[in-house]
């Protein structure tokens, strides 16, 4: 079993391999309806390799990429080469432009620094759209190639499976802290921001989801 790690600190260059041999997405609920709704470009929080982001251009959505993987970015740059791409942290990054939508397609907003640093990036009116792993579903066990090693209520230890086109697995061992759907509106607050939406995908309810989305935008007053 071959085994890969996410860590911004200490980038690991098999989690770049990996994700270079996995297939672009072809369902972009609901991040290609929110980008299409929104003044461009769109800021996209830990773009990859471009799973998303290569489809989202493709139908016409300019984006700005940021990740903090230099393997991502190298692979990233070409299939994109006219898209800006910024190599950070998201706890690191100051960029001069603010956004009429800040989207984050993968479950890496669950800290505060991190969330208020998506928030510094947003216009007055403008919109932050994430994906946060559900806690409800990490503690009944996880399932569906997804395995929950530790779980304490406020993280968990997973090890995540992807099986490739040719047939071979890769195992992505991760630490996550947990955000709570009940939690959401104070968690928000403590960022500057207000909930404006929390909805799983329409086939699911939020509390069996294996994940679910939130849209928020600047508290006021």
């Amino acid at each position: 079993m071959t085994v890969v790690r996410d860590d911004p600190s200490r980038p690991d260059p098999g989690f770049a391999e990996l994700y270079a041999q996995l297939p672009d997405a072809t369902d972009l609920w609901p991040w290609l309806e929110l980008a299409q709704g929104a003044t461009p470009p769109v800021l996209y929080l830990g773009i990859g390799s471009g799973r998303i982001g290569v489809p989202l251009n493709a139908a016409g959505i300019e984006l700005v990429g940021v990740d903090s993987h230099p393997g991502m970015l190298d692979r990233l740059r070409e299939r994109l080469p006219r898209t800006e791409l910024i190599q950070s942290r998201i706890e690191d990054l100051a960029l001069d432009l603010r956004f009429d939508l800040v989207i984050a397609p993968s479950n890496i907003l669950y800290l505060v620094e991190r969330l208020r640093r998506a928030a510094d990036h947003l216009g007055d009116a403008g919109a932050l759209a994430f994906e946060l792993a559900n806690p409800h579903w990490l503690r009944a066990g996880g399932g569906d190639g997804v395995r929950v090693r530790a779980f304490d209520g406020n993280g968990a230890r997973l090890e995540v499976d992807y099986r490739l086109p040719d047939g071979r697995t890769i195992t992505q061992q991760a630490e996550v802290a947990i955000v709570w759907p009940e939690e959401m509106e104070n968690w928000l607050l403590a960022a500057g921001l207000r909930l404006q939406r929390m909805f799983a995908r329409p086939d699911a309810e939020l509390l069996d989801s294996p994940s679910f989305y939130v849209l928020a935008q600047k508290a006021t007053g």
